[in-house]
C-alpha cells in the first residue's frame, strides 16, 4: 500500500497576521528601502520601553529594544501595505523579511529570527546627519518608560509627576511641529524620527491629552 504523506498547511489568505501589525524591518529588508519600495514615511519607530504586539508571543508587550515597522492603517495596526478589502498585499513579490518566513499556523520560522538583524534609525540617517543629536536628546527626554512611570504617579495625584509628565509631552509635541517646518520635510517623516507620538503611547494606557490654550492637562480614565 502506497504511503501518502499529508498535505503541509497553506496560507488561508485570510489576513489575519497583516491585520495585527505591519512587519518588523530586518538588515534583509535595506534595498527595500533604498530603493524605495518602503519609503521613510511608511516607517514607524518603536522605542524601548513601549508596549507593542509581539507576534510570535502573540501579545502586547513593553520593548527591550528599537524597532522599525511599517505603519498601521485607517488609525489602525493593519499593515499599511495591505488592502483588507482585497485580502492583497500591495508589496507581495518585494515583501520584507518577516512577510516571508510568517505563517499563522507555524509561526518557529519568525519566533527564529525575530530579534536578529533587526535595523535601527541610526542604520537608516548617515553618520552625522544633523537629526541624530535631536533624536538622542527626544529619546532622553521622552522615554517611554519614564512615561508611563510619571503618569502611575499623576495618576494617584503626585503633582510634581504631573508636571514632569506635561514637560515631557510639550517638548515631544514642539519638536514633531517645529522639525518639519524647519528642515522643509513631511510632517509624515516624525513617526520614523521620533516613534509615536506620547499622546498616542499615554492613551494606550488610559490618559488621555487635551489642549487647552498654550498647555495641555491630562483625562485619567478607570
Amino acid at each position: 500500500m502506497q504511503n501518502i504523506e499529508p498535505k503541509k498547511p497553506t496560507c488561508r489568505r485570510c489576513g489575519d497576521c497583516c491585520q495585527n501589525g505591519g512587519p518588523a524591518l530586518h538588515e534583509e529588508d535595506l534595498p527595500l528601502i533604498q530603493d524605495g519600495s518602503i519609503p521613510l514615511t511608511s516607517i514607524v519607530t518603536l522605542r524601548p520601553g513601549e508596549r507593542a504586539y509581539d507576534q510570535p508571543a502573540q501579545k502586547v508587550l513593553p520593548l527591550d529594544a528599537e524597532i522599525l515597522k511599517i505603519k498601521g492603517r485607517d488609525g489602525k495596526w493593519t499593515c499599511a501595505f495591505y488592502s483588507p478589502e482585497g485580502r492583497a498585499c500591495g508589496m507581495y513579490n518585494a515583501r520584507p523579511v518577516e512577510c516571508e518566513v510568517l505563517f499563522c499556523r507555524d509561526i518557529e520560522p519568525l519566533a527564529e529570527m525575530y530579534t536578529k538583524g533587526r535595523l535601527t534609525r541610526a542604520d537608516l540617517l548617515p553618520e552625522g546627519h544633523p537629526l541624530l543629536e535631536l533624536i538622542a536628546e527626544h529619546d532622553e527626554k521622552c522615554s517611554p518608560a519614564r512615561m508611563e512611570e510619571l503618569a502611575m504617579k499623576a495618576r494617584t495625584g503626585d503633582a510634581e509627576a504631573g508636571e514632569a509628565l506635561q514637560e515631557m509631552v510639550i517638548f515631544d509635541m514642539e519638536v514633531r511641529r517645529l522639525v518639519p517646518e524647519k528642515a522643509g520635510m513631511s510632517p509624515e517623516m516624525n513617526d520614523f524620527l521620533f516613534g509615536r507620538p506620547l499622546r498616542v503611547l499615554l492613551r494606550a494606557i488610559n490618559v488621555n491629552v487635551y489642549e487647552v490654550g498654550e498647555g495641555i492637562r491630562f483625562g485619567f480614565q478607570a
